[in-house]
């Protein structure tokens, strides 16, 4: 499909929106963000019709053309909403009114398409709305903070090709953003997190994180932190304390292990080259980290995603950090996870949620410690 083909089916289909459905310009118009909780699944989903017109810069290139001036570069910091933070190679504070003025290393600024909606543009002078029945359904307009960790001005597109400086002040970006979330009250729940090529979400090549701040708890979260509480009253131990430990006896799927992290390829992996980095210490949030350590798990998150890049010839990759809901972090064992995109979910994965990965986790680790 041609470049103008493309874009000539987006607008007819907006029109005929429009014309077929006139009751539907109110919302389309107001772009407003929706949560919605279906019962017979027990997921929420997002409706956030305002992000149809994000960036698509990942797109094949036969159906889109490629951006000529990349927001995320030093020097176009005017393409970007007014930063929220900015660092020096340091990890000092900069002025965020003028970031251009001297040589920022990592700049933080908000999603300019964002899912969530703020309370100021989407309420429109109204508080914004709990929790409320739709008839078997609930949905709420509650808002949620959403910003991006830009950590280089430098035109790369992954987390390996960071150098050591950008590494370390792109994870103290994210903690102090965390604990700011954390103690404004703002969110119930932080996602922090990094899409890398396309195939993996991202719309911009830029390396970038994002970090979402969410006014619900899904039943993902809240029963991978009771899973976790009740491992912990039954044996004393975290379910992923429990994890590690069976996994260093075992020591089939260990990558490496040092004084702060280990490193392993998960028994029950959903992807193949499913990476765990955890914490040997549970009791330490991920708020909590020393620079020492921070740095330590910035360092490993860039050599595993190096070895993911060099084992499956650059895919496309996920990295989560796991951590629970604010209110439920003292009984929690973060950890991050990275997810190569190699295979696609099809029919059986969303029909069951039950994921099949062609990959032994135990063939996986090996690779990556020879690597």
């Amino acid at each position: 499909m041609s470049l103008i083909s493309f874009f000539s089916l987006r607008i007819a289909w907006a029109v005929f929106k429009l014309e077929r459905f006139p009751t539907a310009r109110p919302f389309l118009q107001a772009s407003m963000s929706d949560l919605r909780f279906d019962p017979v699944s027990g997921q929420w989903a997002l409706i956030a019709p305002h992000r149809e017109h994000r960036p698509v810069e990942l797109l094949p290139v036969e159906e889109v053309r490629k951006r000529s001036v990349c927001p995320f570069c030093g020097g176009n910091e005017s393409e970007t909403p007014e930063a929220l933070a900015v660092y020096d190679s340091k990890g000092a504070a900069l002025k965020t009114s003028d970031p251009a003025g001297k040589q920022w290393l990592s700049r933080v600024v908000p999603n300019k398409y964002a899912s969530f909606g703020s309370a100021d543009v989407e309420s429109n002078g109204h508080a914004a709305a709990p929790c409320h029945h739709r008839g078997p359904f609930i949905a709420s307009s509650l808002p949620g903070p959403q910003e991006l960790v830009i950590p280089t001005p430098r035109h790369v597109s992954s987390l390996s090709e960071l150098n050591d400086l950008e590494t370390h002040v792109l994870w103290q970006a994210a903690q102090d953003r965390i604990a700011l979330m954390h103690a404004g009250g703002q969110a119930r729940h932080a996602m922090l997190f990094m899409n890398c090529r396309s195939q993996a979400g991202a719309s911009l090549e830029h390396v970038h994180v994002q970090l979402m701040g969410t006014p619900v708890v899904t039943d993902y979260l809240a029963g991978r932190v009771q899973r976790n509480r009740d491992c912990l009253q039954r044996e004393n131990k975290t379910l992923v304390e429990s994890i590690v430990a069976w996994e260093l006896q075992e020591n089939h799927r260990i990558v490496s292990r040092s004084e702060n992290f280990t490193v392993l390829c998960p028994f029950a992996s959903r992807f193949a080259y499913q990476t765990w980095i955890v914490p040997n210490q549970r009791d330490v949030s991920f708020v909590d980290l020393d620079m020492q350590q921070r740095n330590e798990l910035g360092l490993l998150c860039r050599t595993m995603t190096g070895r993911l890049e060099q084992q499956l010839n650059n895919p496309s990759y996920n990295m989560l950090l796991q951590i629970a809901p604010f209110e439920e972090s003292a009984d929690d064992h973060w950890y991050v996870e990275i997810l190569p995109r190699t295979t696609r979910s099809a029919g059986f994965e969303l029909g069951t949620d039950l994921w099949v990965n062609p990959m032994p986790p135990e063939l996986a680790a090996e690779h990556l410690r020879t690597s």
